[in-house]
């Protein structure tokens, strides 16, 4: 039974693919008439008086245009541009291609007939077989019999077969009694085709996905394309659960420069599964979550930028899920949580809150850039998604609005000191007030002065003192005294003495790797001395309001190490492939006052990629007293040029968190490969997540299959999904 469901899903996929997703066709043959001389060579050319053509014969090119045509027998009227080629006729146009065995053909109209040929589109890798082909009026295409492939060969792996096709470009195209082939296996019969014949963005029907997974049972996602305008489109997709039901979601997105675009999301599902706290629903809830008993659930978020007049731009971030779920849920698929961080980073260059994060950052932002100052003004909302849904008490802090205004290290007129200053201005919002979290606002100024100088050439010195005021004005604030609106100030400053210096030395290897190696170190000492100022009376709102004492001085060590490698055309290319920094605290307050453990832990920073094969990334801190690592996240990319490859993560935090996840991919053979990845929760003792999959690569199609699973810690059934994904390369977009 479920083998026969499988085979109906999987036709019912074939059935939509074909009906509706044809995304390419050709130039060929679509060239606006213009006046074009055409040449022809032969090794024999004669002309007939009663015929009005020229007869050309063995080795016969005709030329005119863009266009080209060999064959073996030609026969061309130069007035009507009418032709007949037979024996081996090979027709270009731009970069697309025709062979057949004859044609007849008006070379200046471009209408006429191909008979037994081929008609090739480069750009897709795309043909159209048939034994009549013929070219009318409008762009337009029409066989008897005919197949369609974005496969080569006299076999290809995939092909559509159809009676009496007929192909508009950047129209539509219709067959009758369409079958799809698998080599020379019939797989799929379709009694009437229609499909988008456009090479353009088009509208219509993108690739399908469908999978099966224990929580959400048979699940089908089906795309539609919008092409709106051409700087805007739209996809909307249906996705079919038979266990929770049909979620729908909406994607817009425009442009209108580089600097200025948007994307908004919207996903709906009307769920027909709670999580009430019972047994009978253990199967849909998640540990780390509460009680989920909203049937009504969505997600939008969305991002856009403007760049505005005067070197000032407006960006916009929303991000609203309906509870705490969601994210869990939907973490993967076409709209998922996983594809939807990746979109954003890749096109916005910001992505979203972890999906696992319920307190979700909204936020407005209005930027202004001078040469050296900033003005950023901000508005934030972190949606407490918990205390939303729970209707429960909800402290959250908003900053409406928040200003920073920013000047950069500047000279003081001929002088040799320096300035910069952070300034800002925020007002805070809180939905629940409580006695002791209040609203208020705070202006807080801090200007910085500084000297630097080089003594000997040798040693980079800058002092520099920090003056910082800061003024709140709290509502219902308890101090010591009573509960009242309250206006309260603090002034406190900083300083600052920074020494450091540069050693250099270049290395002659004159190897494949580097011509010459530079090694750079850099050794810096910094002391600050900040004074320990009660505050205990002030407002409490972030960490700006608790200036807390330093008496500090920190070595840092950093190494950086460049290559030079010289091209054949003398041309110099300089490539960092590692850097090292390590860095460490000495508390003189701690000192002082007889604290056995002055030292603050090592910290060590470090990226290494010798070349695109092999790349590490690590940052650990390291206890002197306790003579272990306190915190640890490394990480390490190796690969080869067949395209195998390991990557494995660790991240530790004592006493908070350890996690590691692993994933390795081994190409079996060319364009066949598999992977598997594991996510564990080390601290817990818990697997997270475990996945293994087969890809298989053709030039012409492509599979992605998987099956994952992620253990329940509800006491339900742990959630296995299997997944397929197909690609018919040239057929509606897929594989782009």
């Amino acid at each position: 039974m479920k083998k026969n469901r499988l085979i109906l899903w999987t036709q019912i996929f074939f059935i939509i693919i074909l009906t509706f997703s044809l995304a390419n066709a050709s130039d060929l043959l679509s060239k606006k008439p213009e006046e074009i001389i055409w040449n022809i060579s032969a090794l024999k050319v004669t002309y007939d008086d009663k015929k009005g053509v020229y007869i050309a014969e063995h080795d016969v090119t005709i030329k005119g245009g863009d266009t080209e045509l060999t064959a073996d027998y030609l026969e061309f009227n130069n007035i009507s541009t009418d032709a007949y080629a037979k024996g081996n006729v090979v027709l270009t146009a731009g970069k697309d291609s025709v062979t057949c065995d004859s044609l007849q053909m008006n070379l200046q109209s471009e209408t006429g007939t191909i008979y037994n040929g081929t008609l090739f589109m480069q750009e897709n890798n795309f043909y159209i077989k048939g034994n009549k082909i013929e070219k009318i009026e409008g762009d337009t295409y029409r066989t008897d019999h005919g197949t369609i492939t974005s496969c080569s060969g006299d076999v290809p792996d995939w092909k559509i077969s159809a009676r009496d096709i007929k192909v508009t470009i950047e129209g539509y195209g219709f067959a009758k009694h369409a079958t799809l082939w698998a080599k020379k296996v019939p797989t799929l019969y379709v009694p009437y085709l229609i499909f988008p014949a456009k090479k353009k963005r088009q509208t219509g029907l993108l690739a399908p996905r469908y999978s099966s997974s224990n929580r959400k049972g048979f699940e089908y996602e089906q795309p539609l394309f919008l092409a709106i305008s051409k700087n805007q489109d739209a996809t909307i997709y249906l996705d079919y659960m038979n266990k929770r039901g049909v979620k729908t979601a909406l994607e817009y997105r425009y442009i209108l420069d580089a600097e200025s675009k948007g994307s908004f999301f919207l996903d709906y599902l009307d769920d027909q599964k709670i999580d009430d706290g019972t047994d009978q629903t253990s199967d849909y809830s998640f540990v780390s979550t509460p009680q989920r008993t909203n049937t009504n659930r969505y997600w939008i978020r969305s991002k856009f930028n403007q760049k505005l007049p005067s070197e000032s731009s407006l960006k916009l971030d929303i991000d609203i899920v309906s509870d705490a779920d969601y994210l869990h849920e939907f973490k993967y698929g076409f709209t998922g949580f996983q594809a939807t961080g990746n979109y954003f980073e890749t096109n916005f260059g910001r992505s979203i809150d972890d999906f696992d994060d319920t307190t979700r950052e909204n936020r407005l932002n209005l930027n202004k850039t001078w040469a050296n100052k900033t003005l950023n003004i901000d508005f934030n909302w972190f949606d407490n998604v918990i205390a939303r849904r729970q209707d429960t008490i909800d402290i959250t802090l908003q900053t409406l609005p928040s200003i920073q205004y920013t000047s950069l290290n500047q000279k003081i007129s001929s002088s040799p000191f320096y300035y910069n200053l952070d300034s800002s201005f925020d007002y805070f919002y809180r939905k629940d007030t409580t006695a002791i979290f209040i609203d208020g606002g705070r202006i807080d100024i801090h200007p910085t002065f500084s000297i630097p100088f080089r003594l000997k050439k040798y040693l980079y010195i800058e002092p520099s003192i920090g003056l910082r005021e800061t003024a709140w004005y709290a509502k219902d604030f308890q101090n010591s005294t009573d509960k009242k609106d309250a206006f309260t100030h603090r002034e406190i400053f900083d300083f600052h003495l920074d020494l450091s210096t540069k050693f250099m030395k270049v290395f002659n290897p004159n190897s494949n790797f580097a011509d010459k190696i530079q090694h750079e170190i850099t050794p810096e000492l910094k002391y600050t001395y900040i004074p320990d100022t009660d505050q205990t009376d002030l407002p409490l709102f972030n960490s700006i309001d608790r200036i807390d004492g330093e008496n500090t001085i920190t070595w840092f060590l950093t190494q950086r190490f460049t290559t030079r490698k010289t091209t054949e055309n003398n041309k110099n290319i300089y490539y960092e492939f590692a850097w090292i920094k390590l860095y460490q605290s000495y508390d003189i307050n701690k000192k002082r006052n007889n604290d056995d453990e002055p030292f603050s832990d090592i910290s060590f920073e470090g990226e290494f990629s010798f070349n695109k094969y092999i790349s590490l990334n690590s940052q650990l801190d390291y206890s002197p007293y306790a003579h272990l690592f306190t915190s640890n996240e490394t990480s390490i990319t190796l690969s080869d040029p067949r395209g195998d490859s390991f990557h494995a993560e660790y991240r530790y935090k004592r006493d908070l968190s350890k996690s590691a996840f692993g994933m390795l991919k081994i190409v079996i053979i060319d364009g066949l490969s598999v992977y598997y990845s594991q996510e564990h929760d080390l601290f817990n003792e818990h697997r997270i997540e475990s996945i293994i999959g087969l890809e298989l690569t053709k030039s012409c199609w492509s599979l992605i299959t998987s099956y994952s699973e992620r253990p329940s810690y509800s006491g339900g059934e742990d959630d296995k999904t299997i997944s397929i994904f197909i690609k018919l390369h040239g057929i509606g977009g897929f594989g782009t």
